[in-house]
């Protein structure tokens, strides 16, 4: 029986696609640090739907697509909660995220990007530690009619078939639980990394250059930097103390943007900003991801699970996980 309460929520949900989809052709309304457009051809439009990657941005977050924020959010909270169990040293991480009815309007959901970007406290931290990482979400039922929307999350070791399907996704070795496992299971592989073979596992020249800017004042600098150097990036996004900006693909833009930067020392130094470093295997990872629409595994369940296997060498003494998560959206023209 679906409660009066509910009703009211789908109809806010249905509600806020009529106003995207009648925007169409103007600036976006949604904010996800860089302004986007939707883009409208006559059947759907589309647009991003980014989440900086830290405790109080996912808390904070809020969807632009009505109702869907247990969605976006569990997805961020479960990167979160693996960034904490690579530092504690663990192998394996589960989290159940109930999810929304997915309304027919709704015509694709994909992951786009997945952004990890590590930064240690006491001393420099790397990806060195992390041999092998691998994701897999597929739906689940729960029992709970009226959810809080609160994962369930579990941090253990495998158990033998399903440590033996993770292993199996690396060279070498597979044996008959994994391949049973793999074939009968319905979840997507999200995303594997390999520290042997980084090259299939990262994003390469289809992406522009990324670098981090450390700064004493994050909010003041990220809108000094959008307000008058807004022409040489495609995105920019808050991580604690640091701003990541990800340039377009042309050096002579980039060099112009450094050059432009030193000459303005009085402000540089106003703002406490600090170095800049570019992005490097050893600092960041901007993962493969397939480019699979996700709504038809969301309509199989009222849950999603989401399982990683983790293969650190050691555990780090302290770092903190960045980054951001990018969806596409794509929703019905007309409703």
């Amino acid at each position: 029986m679906i409660s009066k309460g509910y009703e009211m929520i789908k109809s806010a949900f249905i509600l806020s696609l009529a106003v995207l989809v009648a925007s169409c052709g103007q600036k976006s309304t949604i904010k996800t640090h860089v302004e986007a457009r939707a883009l409208c051809d006559g059947q759907h439009c589309t647009f991003p739907v980014v989440i900086p990657l830290s405790d109080k941005s996912i808390s904070s977050f809020k969807s632009p697509v009505s109702d869907m924020n247990p969605l976006f959010r569990g997805f961020a909270s479960s990167i979160m909660n693996l960034g904490a169990s690579m530092g504690a040293g663990k192998t394996r991480l589960s989290l159940t995220q109930p999810i929304p009815e997915i309304p027919g309007e709704l015509a694709s959901i994909k992951i786009k990007r997945i952004f990890f970007f590590i930064e240690g406290d006491e001393r420099k931290e790397n990806f060195e530690f992390l041999r092998r990482l691998a994701v897999k979400v597929g739906p689940t039922i729960l029992d709970n009619e009226n959810p809080n929307w609160e994962p369930i999350v579990e941090t253990d070791s495998f158990g033998d078939n399903e440590m033996s399907f993770f292993t199996s996704l690396f060279p070498s070795k597979r044996d008959r639980h994994a391949q049973k496992w793999e074939d009968s299971s319905t979840g997507l592989l999200l995303l594997k990394y390999n520290q042997e073979q980084k090259e299939e596992s990262l994003k390469g020249e289809e992406v522009g250059e990324i670098n981090i800017i450390q700064t004493d004042k994050p909010n003041a600098t990220r809108k000094y930097l959008e307000d008058q150097y807004g022409q040489y990036f495609t995105r920019i996004h808050t991580l604690s103390r640091s701003i990541l900006i990800e340039f377009k693909k042309n050096p002579v833009q980039i060099e112009m943007f450094k050059n432009r930067l030193a000459q303005d020392a009085l402000k540089v130094e106003e703002l406490g900003i600090g170095e800049i470093n570019p992005c490097s295997h050893n600092i960041c990872m901007d993962l493969k991801v397939p480019d699979t629409n996700l709504i038809p595994m969301l309509k199989k369940g009222n849950a999603l699970r989401i399982d990683s296997y983790i293969d650190p060498k050691h555990a780090p003494k302290s770092f903190q996980l960045k980054g951001f998560l990018e969806f596409e959206v794509k929703i019905k023209a007309k409703i």
